[in-house]
Order: structure tokens, then C-alpha cells, then sequence
């Protein structure tokens, strides 16, 4: 089952994203998964502890478009991950994504070579000693798929 949202962009991104699909022939939420998972990789630059979650500049109320997103359950997850682990509101990062990634991600789109549409998302729930622990896993790593085969 998807999951349907909705975010909030600027006029600019909302045009770059437009121009993005009609160019490609891929869909808003394709795209946006595809950047997405850029982003969960700089997550060492990215990662943010102990402050509140950053939005966007405000702008004036016409620059701004909403924009609908339907979802795999884990994609949707991995956007609420990078939200708690980036301290980044969801349309923030989208709208730093295309920003940043935009043209990365498309020349491997013309290519045929999706690499980094979200696959193998994971959480897990483990209780050491009394204390409740979630492990999350963006991928599944090579060690783990080798040794058991």
C-alpha cells in the first residue's frame, strides 16, 4: 500500500522538477527517490544532533506550490529518517536535492542507470540490557549478502 503526502516547494524548484520529468519521462516520484537516496548518501556532512528540525527561507505565499507525493512504505520511511538524522523538514531537503543533485541524478537517469532509487530499507527493534534500540539500515551491506551464500 502507498502512502499519499504532500510537500511544500518554491516556484524556482517546483520549475526545475517540471522541467526534470517532461525532459526525462520519469515521474515526480521517481525522481524525488532518486535524489533522496543522493542525499541519505552525504550523510556525514549531513547529520545534525541536538538542534531543531530546519525549514525552508519563507517566501511570499505565491512562490510556493504544494506538491503531492504517493510513496512505497519505504520511501516514505527513509524521508522520515533523513528528517530525523538531517534535521531537515522533508520539503527542505527535497527542495536542497534538486538543488544540489538535480543534474547528477538526471544524467544518470538518461542513462538508464538508476542507481540510487531507494532499495532494501530496514529498521529493526533490538533490547540490549533493558534499553530499546532501533537499528536503521539504508541498504543491506555486501558482508551480509556474501556470507550467506
Amino acid at each position: 500500500m502507498n502512502i499519499d503526502t504532500t510537500i511544500n516547494i518554491n516556484s524556482h524548484v517546483y520549475g526545475l522538477l517540471s522541467k526534470a520529468i517532461v525532459l526525462t519521462g520519469y515521474s515526480k516520484n521517481q525522481i524525488i527517490s532518486s535524489l533522496m537516496r543522493r542525499i541519505g548518501d552525504d550523510h556525514d556532512a549531513m547529520i545534525a544532533t541536538w538542534t531543531r528540525i530546519r525549514y525552508q527561507k519563507r517566501g511570499n505565499k505565491e512562490d510556493w506550490r504544494q506538491l503531492h507525493l504517493t510513496l512505497r512504505p519505504d520511501e516514505y520511511e527513509f524521508f522520515l529518517d533523513l528528517r530525523k538524522v538531517f534535521k531537515f523538514s522533508v520539503s527542505c531537503l527535497v527542495a536542497y536535492a534538486v538543488e544540489k543533485y538535480l543534474d547528477e541524478i538526471l544524467k544518470k537517469l538518461y542513462k538508464g542507470d538508476d542507481n540510487y532509487r531507494y532499495k532494501n530499507y530496514m529498521f529493526q527493534r533490538i533490547i540490549v540490557d533493558g534499553v530499546v534500540c532501533w537499528m536503521l539500515s539504508w541498504g543491506i551491506p555486501q558482508s551480509i549478502v556474501v556470507s550467506h551464500y
